[in-house]
């Protein structure tokens, strides 16, 4: 059984705090092998900063470590799981820590998950994250595939040709990937949901406004609906208290790897 973990200081109050399933350590094949970290560390979480990171457990991938239940990790899902309504598309399996938060929500009726790599279906559709007691986990459909070559029949094949009410991907290896855009645009253009959401997108739309306004200029409901209609991605209704959460998010990762720092990495 999953306990649910106490939420940490500096937290957004209007945002859930994700839960991680009940995970079982091991190799499952493909490279992939759950481990378990026992000891309490210093790390930074999405929104909270630099703080005691307590026990849990990592994914790691031919020895990288592709993903955990960090604090990084669950406040940065935060928002999508707030978000998720519906019919719910989600590229990039990972852990199925964010499956297990919106499956769990009575306001989905249904969850698509989309990843390319079949042992790492193989692996949450198995023993490795207790699947078997997930609330919510008869919603659930996998689709193999790659979400950049996705089409519109595997997503017909999975919804039953029902509108998708809201996607949300997470394909990246690390935050504020140069291409995250550009990617949710390709895969917005064959899904079509409502609304969108990725992974990191809070740190993307204040890095945007960094580069397009002057100095010391701070980020409002304003520059977020620039941001979405420069994009064409609908990210939801743009509101002070997201826009607020946006910065705090920025404010974080700039102690870790400056804006202009992230810039000239791009180019």
């Amino acid at each position: 059984m999953s306990v649910a973990p106490a939420t940490p200081a500096g937290m957004p109050a209007d945002l859930p705090y994700p839960a991680a399933p009940p995970y079982r350590c091991g190799e499952f094949g493909g490279g992939w092998t759950m481990k378990y970290k026992a000891a309490e560390t210093v790390e930074r979480g999405y929104f909270t900063g630099l703080g005691a990171e307590p026990p849990g457990h990592y994914l790691e991938h031919d020895g990288y470590c592709w993903m955990s239940t960090s604090r990084l990790e669950r406040e940065s899902h935060a928002v999508h799981v707030a978000r998720a309504r519906g019919t719910v598309v989600v590229c990039g399996v990972g852990m199925g820590m964010y499956l297990y938060n919106v499956a769990a929500r009575p306001e989905v009726e249904r969850v698509v998950a989309i990843d390319r790599d079949p042992a790492v279906i193989a692996m949450i559709r198995g023993a490795g994250a207790g699947i078997d007691t997930w609330a919510g986990r008869d919603k659930l459909r996998f689709v193999q595939a790659d979400a950049l070559r996705l089409t519109p029949d595997d997503l017909r094949a999975a919804t039953g040709g029902a509108a998708v009410d809201y996607l949300y991907v997470d394909i990246w290896p690390e935050l504020c990937d140069p291409s995250a855009v550009s990617h949710m645009q390709a895969i917005q253009a064959v899904v079509g949901a409502a609304e969108v959401g990725w992974w990191g997108q809070e740190v993307d739309f204040v890095e945007w406004a960094f580069h397009r306004r002057p100095a010391g200029h701070v980020p409002g409901v304003d520059d977020l609906r620039d941001f979405i209609a420069e994009t064409g991605l609908w990210t939801g209704e743009p509101t002070a208290a997201y826009v607020a959460a946006c910065r705090r998010a920025a404010a974080v990762y700039e102690e870790r790897i400056p804006f202009t720092s992230l810039a000239a990495a791009a180019r």
